[in-house]
């Protein structure tokens, strides 16, 4: 049963001239400047390349650090302070796009990946997917076709989880890097209704308190498929963009918290903070087959939450009534907050 740290999906076919870079890295204000279109007050920028008139121009590398740690780099063609041309680009939580620039947008054709490895291959315009483009979803289906301010528009095909195939579908997607519904009835997924708590099984010492290891929870981590109520289903049936309104997608028959609360609790003998992004392939038997990583912390932290994940038993998926295969994902966000 395989465990792969870090999806093929994920690889970008963009060849960087990185020969040419200068080895030492500047503070953008002390040499070249930058001029980036989404630039913050606060923002540590730094340029690794040349200059022409004062600006970071030719090929090289930007590194943007946010004012709340999130980082941002490009690789590629820049001029006049701003990525222009060829250029490759990878910003928080785990997004990535390999392609064209203009005035600092992606513009043109490229290919980007987001967090849990769904893949679009189109068209861009003014940093927005428009025009023609295909998305595969690392949970099943894919759209080919039109679109317009970053969603499909409706004019395309889409090929569901269970393989049906729909053609002209309307189609309601959020914006590029989010996760949300895809159906021919174009309806929103809905929001969860509270957010659920896991709780250690003892309290710390010196208080008859349980302490919370894993917070925000769209559903609750005890309750199996079957226990959770209507809305509740919905939620999790909408993390799946092309999931058909027949077929219901797999679960642990025990709920996600033994593998959370499981994966958390190694976390804390050695900790690393940040995202974690997998996605379980469950078989038509409900067992586990393969796990990619997308993003992680730390490598040792995705090897044994693949290896938690892989041995929890799952609720197969049901196509057209019956029972198929189907992939499950975990995500979660290691943080230094203390509760």
């Amino acid at each position: 049963m395989p465990i792969s740290p870090r999806a093929s999906t994920r690889v970008l076919m963009l060849p960087l001239l990185l020969s040419l870079l200068l080895p030492l890295a500047v503070r953008s204000e002390e040499a070249c400047k930058l001029a980036l279109p989404d630039a913050a007050a606060g923002d540590d920028m730094r340029w690794q390349g040349p200059c022409k008139d004062g600006y970071a121009h030719g090929v090289g590398v930007i590194e943007k650090r946010t004012t709340d740690v999130n980082t941002w780099r490009y690789e590629g063609m820049v001029e006049a302070g701003r990525p222009h041309g060829k250029g490759y680009l990878m910003y928080y939580p785990g997004h990535e796009y390999g392609g064209e620039f203009r005035d600092g947008l992606r513009d043109g054709t490229g290919t980007s990946v987001n967090q849990v490895g769904d893949r679009y291959d189109g068209q861009w315009k003014a940093g927005k997917r428009e025009g023609k483009g295909a998305i595969v979803y690392t949970l099943g289906g894919r759209y080919d076709g039109e679109w317009k301010n970053d969603r499909p528009n409706g004019n395309g095909v889409a090929l569901y989880s269970s393989g049906r195939r729909v053609g002209a579908v309307a189609v309601s997607q959020p914006a590029d890097g989010e996760q949300g519904k895809v159906s021919a009835a174009a309806k929103a997924p809905p929001e969860p209704s509270r957010e659920h708590d896991l709780k250690a099984e003892g309290p710390r010492l010196g208080t008859h308190i349980p302490r919370k290891v894993v917070t925000g929870g769209q559903v609750p981590f005890k309750a199996s498929y079957e226990q959770l109520s209507e809305q509740e289903r919905a939620v999790v049936r909408g993390w799946y963009p092309l999931l058909d309104p027949a077929d219901e997608p797999p679960y642990p028959l025990l709920g996600n918290g033994n593998v959370l609360g499981a994966i958390q609790k190694i976390n804390a003998r050695d900790p690393a903070f940040g995202l974690l992004s997998m996605v379980v392939m469950i078989d038509s038997e409900g067992k586990a087959q393969s796990v990619n990583v997308y993003v992680t912390p730390d490598p040792k932290l995705s090897e044994m939450a693949g290896f938690i994940a892989m041995n929890e038993k799952y609720k197969p998926a049901r196509c057209s009534g019956k029972p198929c295969a189907m992939a499950f994902p975990y995500t979660m966000v290691f943080s230094r907050s203390w509760f």
